[in-house]
């Protein structure tokens, strides 16, 4: 079952991106998040199995900008799901209900980091709109999907984050 994260689920979302990611920059992220007035606990969504959550996403708002324009966008990040779970289906499911809450809610682009999985559910090359990430990760790419056709008329430019990603920009593991 997919839902919306409650107070409750706060540990065990940590764990999951802890476990998932081998450290927890990640919790740490989603921890700043709430903290933030433009937090919606509906795009932080949760995947229940068996007794208890198995993985997690979480959707927030950021902009892509040149030198005149500004485009609101939502960015996916981030997605884990635990390891002995990741055959069930889980992180497309988390996945598909996030584009469709975006969708219904009246987003109308998403940005996600991360490689060809993403292109399953429409996702394409960002830097083919000239929209980049401000710190570029190498090995990581910036994938884009328009969730109303033609939203990404026009659009290019470097995306700006919330503060709250602020400390975690250009960091790698070894840091």
């Amino acid at each position: 079952m997919i839902r919306s994260e409650t107070p409750a689920d706060f540990a065990a979302i940590d764990r999951i991106h802890t476990l998932a990611f081998g450290h927890d920059w990640e919790a740490l992220l989603i921890r700043r998040l709430r903290d933030t007035a433009s937090f919606d606990p509906d795009f932080s969504l949760v995947a229940d199995f068996g007794e208890g959550a198995v993985g997690h996403v979480m959707f927030t708002h950021v902009t892509v900008e040149d030198t005149v324009n500004s485009v609101p966008a939502v960015v996916l990040a981030p997605l884990a799901v635990l390891e002995e779970h990741r055959s069930g289906g889980f992180g497309t499911k988390l996945v598909t209900e996030g584009i469709r809450r975006c969708k219904e809610r009246g987003d109308r682009i998403m940005l996600v980091y991360g490689g060809p999985y993403y292109d399953r559910f429409g996702f394409k090359l960002a830097r083919e709109h000239h929209i980049f990430r401000p710190d570029p990760v190498p090995g990581q790419q910036l994938r884009v999907l328009e969730l109303v056709p033609g939203a990404l008329k026009g659009v290019s430019g470097v995306i700006r984050y919330p503060a709250a990603f602020k400390p975690l920009l250009n960091c790698t593991p070894e840091e």
